[in-house]
């Protein structure tokens, strides 16, 4: 029986094709770790710009709804996004509504307008958070009342 030779230019070709793909998915799944932490750091940045705020109404006969910043203490109206409001678990709730005392995050561009009250415009998202105590919301109406007079 005869010994084949070796095909060397076959064996060279199939290394240099396997070596070739082996570099390929190292690169790529390189480039997928680089997308996925800027992602991250993405929703990072959008997570640490969004305000957090305690929902309340003003005036005396036609109520007027208004949000007052937690940290802050600055009021502010802004309009609910049409898609909805997100629950405590990052569920959407279409159609749902707000009710005073609801601590809620309000996600946009965070740029309020020189109206009175300030507006927040172009609010992307809100997600109900959590609901304010009875002596929370008491200190909150309280000071909404207080600048309230100096609105009308």
């Amino acid at each position: 029986m005869e010994k084949k030779q070796i095909d060397w230019k076959f064996v060279i070709g199939t290394v240099i094709l396997a070596a070739a793909l082996i570099l390929m998915g190292s690169f790529f799944w390189k480039t997928v770790a680089e997308q996925a932490e800027i992602v991250r750091e993405e929703e990072a940045r959008y997570e640490e710009e969004a305000r957090s705020a305690i929902y309340m109404y003003y005036g005396n006969y036609f109520k007027k709804e208004i949000f007052v910043d937690l940290d802050t203490k600055e009021m502010f109206s802004c309009s609910i996004p049409d898609a909805g409001i997100y629950n405590r678990n990052g569920t959407l709730i279409k159609g749902d509504v707000l009710e005073e005392g609801d601590k809620v995050k309000i996600y946009g561009d965070n740029v309020l307008s020189d109206a009175v009250p300030p507006e927040y415009q172009n609010v992307t998202r809100m997600q109900r958070i959590s609901r304010a105590t009875l002596e929370e919301a008491e200190e909150y109406r309280r000071l909404v009342n207080e600048s309230a007079e100096a609105w009308q």
